[in-house]
């Protein structure tokens, strides 16, 4: 590594961990607050508990800002001592110039990723769950509309949702399940047109199977049940989460589930939106480069920066609200995808030929 590189690395690892613990702090200091106006319990190891789920979802949430600002403060530094001047003045590209950098962030994008398939979504059930269960007037309600969970047993992984459940009969209408083997084989599927819920078991009164591993169907499905690790009491905590599965859980559903009946639509955007958010600093750093090499300002990287993550977060956000809202496919956001792939390429394309000097 030449010595160029190594001080553009350290310098900007050095800048980027200062702003990373200074930002952790504030949240240590939101949550402190959080804790102590909002939880009905003092307890020690829960506020630790608290604090360790939302220290790491902070750092997620925050990454995209903390990349660019300390791209910006590094580049505060390159220009007081010329060093991006002196180096292009011996032929090295902006796009050399920057590769660690540009590598850095792609690493981290590339890590949120692979954390996105489970403990992610865990911290996102953590927080969410104490927040339900300690905070002050939380209500749990008597209706719970598309609850959907997943239960993993010897035997396979239930993929079960629920259209709507009363919850102090334990009653419920619309009932989707999906049985498959550890490598993802479908074994069955049930739809249950009614049924109640008891305790850890669900009773289909009315319904649907198939079963696919032996090719016989049940048009009047009768005496099924199914245990969970969920008790109805403890429904009425619950409402759709589908942020807290796990990414390999929805592309299952996705790709198996349209045939009886589940909303894929909604798995592919939360997929969409996850791969979008772990991209997300890597989306920005490349702009904010660009920006900053062209007009030489700390101005116009700063106004990039902030252009890139609001109208970015628009389209990460894009896939959710099409599905959600317009009950359209996702897929139509992809066309925002494609816009950024070509302004990163752009960008790439121009660092690595060059300014003039």
């Amino acid at each position: 590594m030449a010595l160029l590189d190594r001080y553009i690395l350290h310098s900007f690892l050095k800048i980027f961990i200062t702003v990373t613990f200074a930002s952790l702090g504030l949240i240590v200091v939101y949550s402190l607050t959080d804790f102590f106006l909002s939880f009905r319990i003092r307890d020690t190891g829960i506020l630790l508990k608290y604090l360790t789920y939302l220290v790491p979802l902070g750092f997620y949430i925050l990454s995209p800002i903390l990349v660019g600002i300390s791209i910006i403060v590094l580049f505060k530094r390159v220009f007081q001592k010329r060093i991006d001047l002196t180096a292009q003045s011996f032929s090295m590209s902006p796009l050399r110039f920057s590769f660690f950098i540009i590598s850095f962030s792609a690493f981290l994008s590339l890590l949120f990723l692979i954390f996105n398939e489970s403990f992610l979504p865990g911290l996102f059930r953590g927080v969410w769950y104490m927040e339900k269960k300690f905070k002050n007037r939380q209500e749990i309600g008597r209706i719970v509309e598309k609850l959907w969970f997943v239960k993993n047993t010897g035997r396979g992984i239930y993929y079960v949702y629920v259209d709507n459940l009363e919850v102090g009969s334990g009653a419920f209408a619309g009932l989707y399940l999906l049985k498959t083997s550890e490598d993802g084989e479908v074994l069955e599927a049930v739809q249950g047109k009614s049924g109640r819920w008891k305790g850890h078991i669900i009773f289909v009164t009315k319904g649907s199977a198939y079963n696919f591993k032996e090719g016989y169907f049940v048009k009047e499905l009768s005496n099924f049940s199914l245990g969970t690790e969920i008790a109805l009491r403890e429904v009425g905590l619950f409402a759709e989460k589908i942020e807290h599965v796990r990414s390999s859980s929805l592309i299952t559903l996705y790709t198996k589930g349209e045939r009886l009946g589940f909303d894929t639509n909604r798995y592919f955007s939360e997929l969409m939106f996850r791969a979008g958010m772990s991209f997300f600093p890597f989306m920005l750093t490349v702009p904010t480069l660009w920006g900053l090499v062209r007009f030489r300002k700390l101005s116009a990287g700063a106004i990039i920066l902030l252009v890139g993550l609001i109208i970015g977060w628009l389209i990460i956000i894009s896939p959710k609200v099409i599905a959600d809202k317009a009950n359209a496919p996702p897929q139509y956001a992809l066309a925002g995808y494609l816009v950024v792939i070509l302004i990163i390429l752009k960008g790439f394309k121009d660092l690595s030929r060059g300014f003039r000097v």
